[in-house]
């Protein structure tokens, strides 16, 4: 539907104009009016004008200055002149301001009806072609924006094996996902992150993955054809376009740079294993081959490896002397063991591709193993004396390297040995527990398990040790110590009492006031008064 203004200083040319036309067989559904330049600019901006009735000769403003101005402000409305007057100098500025006809007064309403059709059905053309040119457009950004995605599905697609591994349907697929096709080899590199050097929570873990991602992409850059496709939360796929065979020690030498740059400013060891090169319809098997070399990868960090160069040899790792250690750690010979572990461990990196995952694993087992025997003599459970993630979350990341099982044997012992020999030698676990809490005192979240985690005890065990030892459970005690707190603040600062709450660990002022009278027998407020007065 459209909308029409006309406009007249003569308010009869007007009404004549609004009545004698059939508005409605021609689709205009309003027609507003006005009768200066002025008026009409109003109706502009107030109103969607698609069609301008306009007579040339008004006062305070002629009908080419509005139509000039209506060009200027808003081209895509029409405009049909009537006058009086057949001026050839009226049609000339007509015509130069694009206007669709030139009427002369008195119009036949009939002729001006079949002009006004082809001016309206002038601007549903142009009207459906600007909608479907902004669809095209519209789709054409938002294929743009998602070819990345696209291509990054064809990928995944790939390594998947979600793609049967026939060249001619991987080929299709991959030209369906924008991606340019190749019949040759492609050489794939699998980047596995080993380590990370800092700790970092899991939002800043993936933004250092996302860095990585971008350093390789960058070095990526120059080759047609590349692409990098993330496998896990910490490993990406490279695959490069080669015609012939690569210079290996010049590639050698790139990745190693690239791998010092990561150790540098990404804070991460990392190693990278190049595969042999294949046709894209291998290409997931070859991935899984270069995981596997990953896998049993344990002694060597921040290396370049070849597919190949790394063939396990006859030596095997020597036995480890757990009846040893277990007596050792039973007799409290904290230095001699800690020395022992740590040389067996570091001559494991002697054997160059004689050490695998599956040697670590069965070290693993041994190990505990022993550690339980020794817990179990002292009359101890292994979930009393090691917090519960500790043995539950981190043998999947210690598993994956020699240096990392190294840090993690050495933590245990020292946490199996602190514990079997503070309870022989008498040493307060409530004592260290209080100091813990006197820390941490302003912490609302501060829970039992934290306290637990904190000296690697179950939480259970812990409030068993803490009560039989203070006579107060952890609970209780935790509140007293708030609360004692706060009495100190109410005394000796000038906060305010909902500051105090916070700094005392409640989030809540009224339970906080609540608690406190319980306690003390008065509010905090009274309590606070009743100090300045003595």
């Amino acid at each position: 539907m459209f909308q029409v203004l006309i406009v007249d200083d003569e308010v009869h040319a007007v009404r004549g104009l609004q009545a004698g036309v059939q508005w409605d067989k021609l689709a205009v559904d309003e027609v507003h009016t006005a009768h200066s330049l002025r008026q009409a600019q109003d109706v502009f901006r107030d109103r969607k004008i698609h069609l301008l009735i306009c007579d040339i000769e008004m006062p305070q403003g002629s009908g080419i200055e509005l139509t000039a101005w209506v060009r200027e402000q808003y081209p895509d409305t029409e405009t049909i002149f009537l006058t009086c007057h057949s001026d050839f100098s009226f049609a000339k500025q007509a015509i130069q301001l694009n206007s669709f006809d030139y009427l002369l007064k008195p119009v036949d309403y009939s002729e001006l009806e079949t002009v006004l059709a082809k001016a309206l059905g002038k601007i549903k053309k142009e009207s459906e072609l600007r909608s479907f040119e902004e669809v095209h457009n519209r789709y054409h950004q938002l294929w743009e924006a998602h070819k990345p995605v696209v291509a990054d599905r064809f990928w995944q697609d790939l390594i998947q094996k979600k793609l049967p591994a026939i060249p001619k349907t991987i080929g299709a697929a991959m030209q369906s996902a924008g991606l340019s096709y190749r019949e040759g080899k492609y050489l794939p590199v699998y980047t596995r992150v080993q380590r990370w050097n800092k700790e970092l929570s899991d939002r800043d873990q993936r933004i250092m993955e996302y860095a990585l991602r971008n350093v390789l992409e960058e070095i990526m850059n120059q080759v047609e054809g590349a692409a990098i496709i993330p496998v896990h939360h910490d490993s990406l796929l490279t695959v490069i376009p080669v015609d012939a065979p690569i210079d290996q020690p010049k590639f050698r030498s790139d990745c190693d740079s690239f791998i010092q740059n990561c150790n540098q400013y990404l804070y991460c060891d990392i190693s990278c294993y190049v595969g042999d090169p294949v046709q894209l319809h291998e290409m997931a098997d070859m991935l899984y081959t270069l995981q596997r070399l990953e896998e049993n990868n344990v002694t060597r960090i921040n290396r370049t490896i070849f597919l190949g160069e790394s063939k396990r040899g006859e030596l095997r790792i020597p036995t480890a002397p757990l009846a040893e250690w277990a007596e050792w750690m039973k007799q409290g010979a904290r230095d001699k063991l800690r020395e022992h572990i740590s040389r067996y461990l570091e001559s494991w990196k002697e054997l160059e591709g004689g050490v695998d995952a599956e040697d670590v694993h069965s070290f693993y087992q041994d190990f505990m193993q022993m550690i339980y025997f020794v817990l179990q003599s002292k009359g101890l459970q292994a979930n009393q004396v090691f917090a519960r993630n500790l043995l539950t979350h981190k043998p999947e990341s210690v598993l994956r390297s020699l240096t990392a099982l190294q840090e993690w044997v050495g933590f245990i012992v020292e946490v199996a040995l602190n514990h079997i020999h503070s309870i022989e030698e008498n040493l307060s676990v409530a004592n260290k527990v209080k100091r813990f809490i006197a820390e941490k005192i302003g912490e609302q979240s501060l829970s039992r398990e934290d306290i637990a985690n904190h000296v690697f005890l179950n939480p259970d065990y812990l409030t068993r040790i803490f009560k039989k030892e203070t006579g107060l459970s952890l609970s209780d005690f935790l509140q007293q110590s708030r609360i004692e707190h706060a009495k100190e603040l109410l005394v000796h600062s000038g906060q305010s009492i909902s500051d105090i709450a916070l700094a005392s660990g409640y989030s809540n002022l009224s339970y906080f006031s609540t608690i406190f009278k319980k306690s003390t027998g008065m509010n905090p407020l009274d309590y606070r008064r009743r100090s300045q007065t003595n």
